[in-house]
Formats: C-alpha cells, sequence, structure tokens
C-alpha cells in the first residue's frame, strides 16, 4: 500500500500547496483514473483517499463499501460517515478541469441522446443519471436508461422520465408541467420559441431557494452547473463573473460576497454561460 499511498501523499501536499490550482486537481483526477484500474485492495483503499479529497463522497462509499469487514470498526466508522456525505451525489465536487476517463464517458453517453442548447451537459449537473436497471418513464411508457433526477412542477406526480419525453416537449405537455417557473427568469430574452424551449423541453437545476435563469445578449443562457469561489477560481472566472451587475443587490463588497459562496454550502453558486458572447454569469442563493 505504501507506494500507491506515497504517491497520494505528494499529489495532496501538491494540491493543498497550490491551493487546489487547476494542475494539481487535474493530476489527483488522473491518479484517481489510474487506481480505478487496478484491483489490489490497497489501490482501492487509495482510491477512497483520493475520491475524498475530491469530494466525489458518492464514488469513496460506492469504493469503500466492499472493503469493510464487519469486524473493521474504523472502516465501519469511515463507511458511515460517507454514507452520510454520498446522499450529495458527486455533483459538488471539485471539477475536473479537462478530459479524462469521465469526461469521455459522459461525452459518449451524451452523443446518445437529445442536445439541449440551455443545459448542455445533464450528465455533469446530474440532472440525469444511469438507469440501471433501467425504469419505465412515465410519460412514454418505456423502459429508460437514463432517468432525469432535477425538478419538475406539475399537479400530478412524476417519478421518472426519459431525456426523450423531455427534449420532444411530450412530458410537459402529457402532464401540463414545466422545468423551470416562468416567473423566476432573468429579463432581456423576449423570443416565445426560446422561452417555451426553456421551461417545456430543457432539464431544470436545484437551488437552496427558487431556481433562477440568467439571460444574455437578448437569450437564454446554458446552464453549466454548481460552483463556489474555489471552483471559480481554479476554473479562472472569478474577475469574469465580478463584472456583473447582478451583485449590486447584495448590498456588499462583490468580492466578499463571492469569497462566501460554496459549493454544496449555505451560499450556493451556480454558473451560467451566454451562448452569443460566451461571457460567463453567476446566480447565488442561500439556504
Amino acid at each position: 500500500m505504501e507506494d500507491y499511498r506515497a504517491r497520494y501523499i505528494a499529489l495532496k501536499r501538491d494540491y493543498e500547496a497550490s491551493e487546489g490550482d487547476a494542475a494539481s486537481v487535474q493530476a489527483l483526477y488522473e491518479y484517481k483514473d489510474a487506481l480505478e484500474e487496478q484491483s489490489a485492495p490497497e489501490a482501492q483503499w487509495v482510491l477512497v483517499d483520493v475520491c475524498e479529497t475530491l469530494e466525489l463522497y458518492k464514488t469513496a462509499y460506492d469504493a469503500l463499501r466492499p472493503l469493510v469487514t464487519r469486524g473493521d470498526k474504523k472502516g465501519q466508522k469511515r463507511l458511515g460517515r460517507l454514507l452520510g456525505l454520498q446522499g450529495r451525489g458527486d455533483a459538488f465536487a471539485l471539477p475536473r478541469p479537462r478530459g479524462g476517463k469521465e469526461e469521455a464517458r459522459q461525452a459518449a453517453l451524451l452523443a446518445q441522446l437529445p442536445r439541449f442548447r440551455y443545459h448542455p451537459n445533464p450528465f455533469r449537473t446530474q440532472a440525469f443519471r444511469v438507469a440501471e436497471p433501467p425504469v419505465t418513464c412515465d410519460c412514454c411508457g418505456k423502459p429508460a436508461g437514463v432517468c432525469y433526477e432535477g425538478p419538475f412542477y406539475a399537479v400530478e406526480e412524476v417519478t421518472a422520465l426519459c431525456p426523450a419525453c423531455i427534449a420532444s416537449g411530450r412530458a410537459a405537455q402529457k402532464f401540463d408541467g414545466a422545468f423551470q417557473d416562468d416567473c423566476s427568469l432573468e429579463e432581456g430574452a423576449d423570443c416565445p420559441e426560446a422561452l417555451d424551449e426553456l421551461i417545456h423541453r430543457t432539464p431544470g437545476y436545484r437551488g437552496w431557494q427558487q431556481e433562477y435563469w440568467r439571460a444574455h445578449c437578448g437569450d437564454w443562457c446554458a446552464f453549466l452547473g454548481y460552483v463556489g469561489y474555489r471552483e471559480l477560481r481554479q476554473m479562472g472566472l472569478v474577475e469574469e463573473v465580478l463584472d456583473d451587475p447582478m451583485w449590486a443587490q447584495w448590498g456588499e463588497a462583490p468580492e466578499k460576497v463571492l469569497r462566501s459562496v460554496e459549493n454544496a454550502g449555505s451560499v450556493q453558486g451556480y454558473l451560467f454561460q451566454c451562448l452569443h458572447c460566451g461571457k460567463h454569469l453567476l446566480w447565488v442563493d442561500c439556504d
């Protein structure tokens, strides 16, 4: 185990010394990929450590569970702690800077699904999940290997929707529902066709309060995911998102507010990008 652990310790030291810059996070993800290819228990124990550092709590829990025996009190305690965290899934983990096995897997899955202009990677945001075994779509009645996990506002209770029924608008039409509240949209986009696409044919996202969709250049923006100051710093977007009139409503220095934004924390950030000029915009709410 020492060879595996020594490598992890060195990578974690680099990560902490750099305050989580993109290169150190990428190195941890690449080591995670390498460990997942190893069957030795020694490698799997270190994989759990790497996943915890990256805040991939669900992946860490899934990796640890087969390693812990009934008599391993320390392991059972750790498993119980991760059980409490894994309910968040991996959506709030440190974002992977570029490439890798998971990004390739997501790209392969997305290639098989309809394209959602305003929510381009619903796997990354965990609006979609792979259903194993497949579930039955409440709209079309067919088995679905990919299931929607985001909000859907309808009188009737709907438990499973497939991507095709969302993209076509069949789900919204059948249940007289919407994926986004049309009263919680930023002003500036006046196209009725775009509005219909956003609220009736686009997967939504989950916010602490009422979800809010940003607009720019006369159109709705694409939702990219959940972020905090740490993730924005890693992506080099701090100055860009601070250049936004939105911050005036907080009544405090924008830099101070932004530093308090923490992914999966009490002050949560939601990252959007303009489809036309490429500008990144943030929405922030509190629990």
